[in-house]
């Protein structure tokens, strides 16, 4: 049985996918936000598709005939990431976060992918953008165990840079996207509309530790 959790209650927003080139200028997402309400305020979305132990309704999961309908081209994908800090006995647990672009390219079926603007609940923001790149595959096998559990389209998307603190703060960070895209499952002629899963944060030896965390975006 599912449980809802403070990390899975809180509304995302949307994920880009572009090329798997890295750019040759500074990324920019098309919209920022500047408080941890901006972020909140489009918070139905996630939560509709995913939690911690993956899509909350498998029929969405795409399978090869949902991408074919994506033809050759490149889709970009916008939304959000969203974890909390672990807590300790100093230091109670913070939500925290994050824009997430990912462009994927289905004549290559790789995608590239940006995180960045990264804002805690108290509105204590990070600046730094990480990229990274990874590929994908087009069907999702289902468990012969387990009906409800279906393998994800990709487990080796890493985004990594060094993000910074308004305090001096400096980390060497890495999520590690695991993602399932999602379409209306049941309709071979559906779109892939939407990508959501798994975020593993970790901002190396001198940040905190999160729990696991979770993303969605949509085109």
């Amino acid at each position: 049985m599912k449980t809802v959790t403070k990390t899975s209650l809180l509304l995302l927003g949307a994920l880009g996918l572009a090329g798997c080139e890295a750019p040759s200028d500074p990324f920019e997402f098309a919209t920022t936000f500047d408080s941890f309400d901006d972020y909140g305020a489009l918070s139905a979305f996630p939560e509709t598709l995913v939690d911690e132990d993956g899509p909350i309704t498998t029929d969405d999961i795409a399978q090869p005939d949902n991408f074919a309908t994506a033809g050759t081209g490149t889709t970009s994908y916008t939304g959000a990431i969203l974890t909390e800090t672990v807590s300790t006995a100093d230091d109670p647990s913070r939500l925290l976060v994050g824009q997430l672009q990912l462009d994927v390219a289905f004549s290559t079926d790789t995608i590239t992918g940006y995180a960045g603007n990264f804002i805690y609940e108290d509105d204590e923001a990070l600046n730094g953008t990480l990229i990274g790149n990874g590929g994908f595959v087009r069907v999702s096998e289902q468990d012969p165990d387990d009906a409800d559990v279906f393998s994800p389209h990709f487990t080796d998307m890493t985004l990594t840079g060094a993000l910074s603190g308004p305090n001096g703060e400096a980390y060497n960070a890495n999520i590690a996207l695991t993602g399932y895209f999602l379409a209306d499952g049941t309709d071979p002629t559906s779109p892939v509309d939407s990508i959501a899963g798994i975020a593993d944060v970790d901002f190396g030896s001198t940040g905190p530790e999160f729990e696991l965390g979770i993303f969605a975006v949509t085109d």
